[in-house]
């Protein structure tokens, strides 16, 4: 064999940064600032769950996280929902990602034929944010990958670029 079958080729534009310490201390300070506020945590392909982020919950939410997860961490929800969706686009696909008053954080993928009834759910929300879908345009705060209880990265996938990726030239 010339290689082994375990040796990780990432196949994809990203990085392979954990999430280890030092991630969580940068997103304490994030969220402290109010620069970040939300995380999106995928565990598998195209599934996520939503974290909604205070200074009190993030350890919290660090223990409940999967190995292995990709992690995303957003601007936090806007408290305004009038205006969020006053920046509903007129045509394409957005994800709307919000905060019921039960506390639920819930989100979906909405084109402009479902706006409406997007407008609808998250009218009564608590707090509400539109995120774009397509590629070029959702570029997230940072991002890491979560590593397994040993503190090894061993997930076979890469983060997606961030904006501090992108400020640092990576």
């Amino acid at each position: 064999m010339d290689a082994s079958p375990y040796d990780f080729e990432p196949e994809e534009q990203g990085v392979q940064r954990p999430g280890d310490n030092e991630f969580w201390a940068g997103l304490h300070r994030a969220v402290a600032c109010g620069r970040a506020g939300l995380l999106e945590e995928r565990y598998v392909e195209n599934a996520s769950r939503w974290h909604r982020l205070t200074s009190d919950t993030i350890d919290t939410v660090r223990a409940g996280l999967a190995p292995r997860a990709r992690l995303a961490v957003w601007p936090a929800l806007f408290s305004d929902i009038s205006a969020v969706l006053g920046t509903l686009p007129t045509e394409g696909l957005v994800e709307a990602v919000w905060q019921d008053a039960d506390g639920q954080i819930h989100s979906a993928v909405a084109d402009e034929d479902d706006f409406p009834g997007l407008a609808a759910r998250i009218s009564g929300a608590d707090a509400a944010s539109l995120l774009s879908v397509y590629a070029d345009e959702r570029v997230p705060l940072f991002t890491a990958v979560m590593p397994d209880s040993d503190g090894v990265v061993r997930a076979r996938w890469q983060a997606e670029q961030s904006l501090n990726d992108l400020a640092q030239g990576l």
